[in-house]
């Protein structure tokens, strides 16, 4: 019995010299391996970069994804990732560009590219933006949903990101989404107008100038205003608007006509009530 057992011991601790050999080899060996698979992970990025640049970006998607298969715990993987992104971008296929610098965020939110995949998420929706749409009849009627969805993830991106190096940009962009957004509010509000549907005008003006004032059309907007009032025969607040464009914009073109309005109409200027 003793010696079964001692037979045991001598057994299980060759074993173990045998695993702790095993082990010091696989401990020497991986980082050599780990170096080579970098490499080759490094010249697959290349390769596709290559084409990426060349402007064949459907071969450059097709090599970072076959990048992202065979080396998949890569760096170089972790930014084929993003790189698919921006050649759907540059596609203008910005649905799917939208989706994958999401993923990107989502697999690697502590990744120091996640601020410009944000970006250029809030950008792809910007691109999305027909131009020049509210001019086009029925510009009125055309669906907002881009524009809207634009201005949503503009103000999201500059509030999460106040200081990042597109703030500039994304302002930029934000402030023409808006200014569209209202373009359009007030080519429906003379659109109604001209129809003779004062009341539809009126509600478009009053969401105009409650949601975007301030870029440029506050006066032409409240002139209209005033106009559709006294059209529906509501001179209380034909006068508000009047009193407000002559008070606000004294300089402004429509400020004369204002003017000429009240003159016509019998209106006084409203009085602020002092406290």
């Amino acid at each position: 019995m003793h010696s079964s057992l001692s037979h045991l011991s001598r057994a299980l601790l060759l074993c173990g010299a045998l695993g702790a050999s095993s082990l010091g080899l696989y401990l020497v060996d991986p980082p050599a391996h780990a170096v080579a698979q970098d490499t080759l992970a490094k010249k697959s990025y290349d390769d596709a970069e290559r084409s990426f640049k060349s402007g064949d970006f459907t071969e450059a998607i097709r090599r970072y994804n076959l990048l992202r298969t065979k080396y998949p715990y890569s760096q170089w993987a972790t930014l084929a990732d993003l790189r698919i992104a921006d050649a759907y971008f540059q596609e203008e296929k910005f649905a799917t560009a939208i989706e994958q610098y999401r993923a990107f965020v989502k697999l690697h939110p502590e990744h120091e590219q996640v601020t410009y995949a944000r970006w250029r998420v809030a950008l792809s929706f910007h691109q999305q933006m027909p131009k020049n749409w509210f001019f086009l009849p029925p510009g009125y009627e055309r669906d907002l949903a881009s524009a809207k969805d634009s201005e949503r993830e503009l103000r999201y991106f500059l509030r999460r990101h106040k200081d990042s190096e597109y703030n500039q940009e994304a302002t930029q962009k934000l402030l023409q989404t808006r200014r569209r957004l209202a373009d359009h509010e007030l080519y429906a509000a003379e659109f109604y107008m001209k129809r003779d549907n004062p009341r539809a005008c009126a509600l478009r003006l009053t969401y105009l100038l409650k949601n975007y004032s301030g870029l440029g059309l506050d006066p032409k907007s409240l002139l209209l205003l005033a106009s559709a009032y006294l059209r529906m025969g509501d001179l209380e607040r034909a006068r508000a608007a009047l009193t407000d464009l002559v008070e606000v914009h004294p300089t402004s073109p429509q400020a004369q006509d204002a003017r000429e309005y009240m003159r016509r109409y019998n209106l006084k200027p409203v009085v602020a009530r002092t406290p």
